[in-house]
């Protein structure tokens, strides 16, 4: 089934308004200062890829990239985007503890970085058109500093829970 350029600016849209809603969100219930403010830099950072997917694609209107019969991509489409990528916040704390709830909220967070990832990187390696294929390249190259970024937060956040509980 043939991808449209609407399809993915909705879809693209849609990965970073969510990201950026959750990041805010998470901030909301976190004390340390240093975390906050990292995770409101990366709800800034997905509002700003955001407006640059949509500004891109909007110039460039239905013009043909390459990736509108990718398999893998349709695939990808059709497996991880159907629900929300990321959860609401509320409902991860409103099941777990307060800390429990912070560490799997960063565990959904790689997740959707994961695949946000994978995304921008299916997308660029079936463009054709010179100037997006570069812009998916830096998108996937941010995607992935941000699934660091955020694997290092949580892992920060294990082995706190870890020294607070010793077995």
């Amino acid at each position: 089934m043939k991808i449209s350029n609407r399809e993915l600016l909705g879809l693209s849209t849609k990965i970073e308004s969510e990201g950026k809603s959750f990041y805010e969100n998470l901030a909301s219930y976190i004390s340390d200062p240093e975390v906050k403010e990292f995770l409101l830099l990366m709800a800034r950072e997905e509002a700003s890829h955001e407006i640059q997917f949509k500004k891109l694609l909007d110039e460039k209107g239905d013009n043909p990239y390459g990736w509108e019969k990718d398999p893998g991509l349709r695939k990808l489409i059709d497996t991880h985007f159907q629900t929300d990528i990321f959860p609401r916040i509320d409902e991860v704390f409103e099941q777990l503890p307060h800390f429990q709830g912070i560490l799997r909220a960063m565990d959904f967070a790689v997740e959707a970085e994961k695949i946000s990832c994978e995304f921008y990187g299916l997308l660029q390696e079936s463009c054709t058109d010179m100037e997006t294929k570069t812009f998916m390249v830096l998108l996937e190259k941010i995607e992935q500093e941000h699934l660091e970024r955020v694997e290092l937060l949580r892992d920060r956040y294990k082995a706190k829970s870890l020294e607070d509980n010793p077995r």
